[in-house]
């Protein structure tokens, strides 16, 4: 749950990582390339949605796992199915997704990354549907995959969100997209920042506020135009404080050096392919820059 910034022994190193459906497979080659180097020097994790799914098998040592799970889970009809989003189903099932990380195929070690909750801290961002504010999960072991199913479930597409404690949760990209700013708050004076969308498109996010100003009347938006600008916002929000920083802290970003080829949903695999190397060596450049 969100945590007392006051009461807890403040983090030297934080990594964060950006959710973005399949594009998270870029976030997957760099700690990949990180974890062949057994490079993994941070206090505090945050991730939000596939940012935290690959955090997650980060800490648990598995490379390879989160690009595997992309590139064929991602891409099954049981996981994305308009038919069944038609007929009143998910759109896209987390539910089966998530079931399958329980099977020997694709098993997520989570006693493994539970391990190193020993030395580190994770934190896992979901919405809550109730007040539309980030929080900010540990997780257990018994509601870890609840976790991450909250941090992932995109609204609509998901319907209804994820019952955690009496309420409900969806995407943490919703109101915590980049939680930078969270992680300062914590205590981290170094941060490291893996981000899914490149520079271009910070100037991208004004179109949302416009369309908000055509088609909003006094106490009353379409629900999926309001989710937009309320993630533009805070994504917003963030690009601005890692823009101008307060003077003690560094901050770290590896951004992919043009668009990235995949989208949410729906890559190709050539594009699957493409960007997590791209991952690879934007981790591989990192170490060699800053290690």
């Amino acid at each position: 749950m969100m945590g007392d910034h006051g009461n807890e022994q403040a983090a030297k190193v934080a990594l964060v990582a950006e959710g973005g459906g399949q594009r998270g497979i870029f976030t997957a080659g760099v700690l990949d390339a990180w974890l062949r180097a057994k490079y993994n020097p941070f206090d505090l994790l945050l991730g939000t949605s596939a940012g935290a799914q690959n955090l997650t098998s980060f800490l648990a040592g598995q490379a390879g796992y989160a690009r595997r799970l992309i590139m064929t889970l991602s891409k099954q009809v049981e996981f994305v199915d308009p038919k069944r989003y038609l007929l009143g189903g998910h759109l896209v099932d987390f539910d089966w997704y998530f079931e399958q990380t329980k099977r020997q195929e694709y098993s997520l070690d989570l006693c493994a990354a539970y391990e190193q909750l020993r030395q580190k801290r994770l934190l896992i961002v979901a919405t809550g549907l109730h007040d539309r504010k980030a929080y900010y999960f540990e997780p257990e072991l018994h509601n870890w995959r609840e976790l991450l199913k909250a941090s992932c479930a995109l609204p609509l597409l998901y319907r209804h969100g994820v019952a955690i404690g009496g309420q409900r949760y969806v995407d943490g990209g919703l109101a915590a997209p980049l939680p930078v700013q969270e992680a300062y708050h914590r205590g981290a004076r170094r941060i490291v920042v893996i981000r899914t969308l490149s520079t271009s498109f910070q100037t991208e996010f004004a179109w949302a506020n416009k369309l908000k100003d055509w088609l909003c009347a006094p106490g009353y938006c379409p629900k999926t135009l309001d989710y937009l600008v309320q993630h533009a916002l805070a994504y917003e929000s963030e690009l601005a404080f890692m823009a101008s920083p307060p003077a003690d802290v560094e901050i770290k970003q590896i951004i992919p050096p043009a668009s990235l080829c995949t989208k949410l949903l729906g890559s190709s695999r050539v594009a699957l392919y493409r960007d997590y190397q791209l991952g690879v060596i934007a981790g591989l450049d990192f170490l060699t820059l800053w290690h």
